[in-house]
């Protein structure tokens, strides 16, 4: 076994555990239907979920941390990666069973302590995450059109957890949810190339300036480039759809390179057109023109999209805690009790959207728990389940860099949320939720 670990975290997930994991058991993915995705399903579910978090504030990442900064992101694309994989391992750490998710690691590992801990970290961005997408796409909408539809902004944003709610309720796995994240990713991409083509066209009518690297505000910068890599609560559900887990490497390696390359454009012309005066959110530099519009409506399309993914690796774990399976209920009495519990789900996630500065707060718990929940805690619970020695030197440095680096984040990121919280109830009106 320690000759196999140490291949793996050389190079690639185990491939011969996985196969004999196959070879012995066919592993029960509990309730999430079988192993028939592909992995270019897996790539695009991958991408969707991360890649939207953090497209738009990268140039104010270089703005605060100078051009120094863009090695940050090929150290978070690097950190990504590797976490990733470890995280996909510890689901084989018992030969011929596969755990079904993050909590499940966690109870490996540290028992039922462990479990919750992972739990309260899993949820918190799981749903978080989702109620934050509806806030802003309904909010969004609502700047977009409210010259010509008279909708407040409460209604657009139960009109968005509606549109949210469809999907979620009628697609059952992260194999079919595939399809929704195809349409965001080339939104996705859509709104790179518009923001990247609009700026330079801008260009000359800026002046702009720029720096090689602000150490103090450098920190702070790494933090939130690093929050733009978070896509490991819902790994375990992507790789649990594929019909080649043993891909799951390659997949995660070059899904990670594609949002690497997505954020290296954004970021380089963002900042390069607006220099330090760059905005938080890039799409407030550019100029008012058709080319915005576009690019904020897409964007708008994109956290639609990904919202249903993210619910759906949580609704696959509740599903599985309550039994509610094709077999065990038959399909007519599976689907009733499957579509109460999502849409249960949308609407409690409805009522802080509408009336709590939703993003915001989700900052501050997405700060704290992102940071352990992608950087941390795979290392940790590989080390609990595989011990030290499952490792070369080259390895256990690398582990040693995530941990410092999910622990800087982490006091960064909850310093800059704080700070944005005390902002915002100091001077509501002027403190607006921004899209991620």
């Amino acid at each position: 076994m320690l000759g196999k670990d140490d291949q793996a975290v050389k190079g690639a997930v185990d491939t011969y555990s996985f196969e004999q994991d196959f070879a012995q058991e066919k592993i029960a993915d509990h309730g999430h239907g079988e192993r028939t995705g592909s992995s270019f399903g897996a790539f695009f579910n991958i991408v969707c979920v991360v890649a939207g978090t953090g497209t738009l504030q990268l140039p104010w990442c270089l703005a605060e941390g100078g051009w120094v900064a863009l090695l940050c992101v090929f150290l978070a694309s690097a950190i990504a990666v590797f976490t990733g994989r470890l995280l996909i391992q510890c689901l084989y750490h018992k030969e011929g069973h596969r755990l079904s998710s993050y909590p499940d690691i966690g109870m490996a590992a540290f028992g039922v302590i462990g479990k919750y801990f992972i739990l309260v970290l899993h949820y918190s961005i799981s749903l978080g995450g989702p109620c934050v997408y509806i806030s802003l796409a309904g909010g969004g909408t609502h700047d977009l059109v409210k010259e010509m539809v008279g909708i407040t902004k409460a209604m657009w944003i139960i009109i968005a957890a509606v549109l949210v709610c469809i999907p979620f309720v009628l697609i059952k796995s992260m194999k079919e949810v595939a399809i929704l994240a195809i349409f965001g990713v080339l939104s996705t991409v859509v709104v790179v190339v518009v923001v990247v083509a609009v700026g330079f066209i801008d260009l000359p009518n800026v002046e702009s300036t720029h720096s090689l690297v602000r150490w103090e505000n450098l920190p702070a910068a790494m933090g939130t480039i690093c929050f733009s890599f978070g896509g490991n609560v819902v790994y375990p559900h992507v790789e649990s759809s594929m019909k080649n887990p043993q891909s799951w490497t390659k997949v995660l390696f070059f899904a990670v390179m594609c949002i690497m390359t997505m954020y290296l454009m954004i970021a380089i012309s963002g900042y390069f057109v607006y220099g330090e005066q760059v905005e938080a959110i890039i799409y407030d530099s550019l100029p008012q023109n058709p080319a915005k519009v576009t690019a904020i409506a897409l964007l708008i399309a994109h956290v639609i999209l990904a919202a249903p993914i993210m619910l759906t690796a949580v609704a696959l774990e509740l599903e599985d805690s309550f039994n509610i399976t094709v077999e065990n209920m038959g399909a007519a009495r599976e689907f009733m009790f499957r579509a109460l519990l999502r849409t249960g789900m949308v609407v409690l996630l409805t009522f802080p959207a509408v009336f709590i500065p939703v993003s915001k707060l989700m900052s501050l718990i997405g700060s704290f728990s992102n940071s352990l929940l992608i950087f941390v805690m795979p290392v940790v619970l590989h080390w609990r389940l595989f011990g030290f020695r499952s490792m070369n030197i080259v390895s256990l440095c690398a582990c040693g860099v995530c941990i410092v680096v999910g622990v800087m984040a982490c006091i960064c990121g909850t310093q800059q949320s704080i700070a944005s919280l005390i902002a915002y109830f100091s001077n509501p009106e002027e403190a607006g939720a921004s899209m991620h």
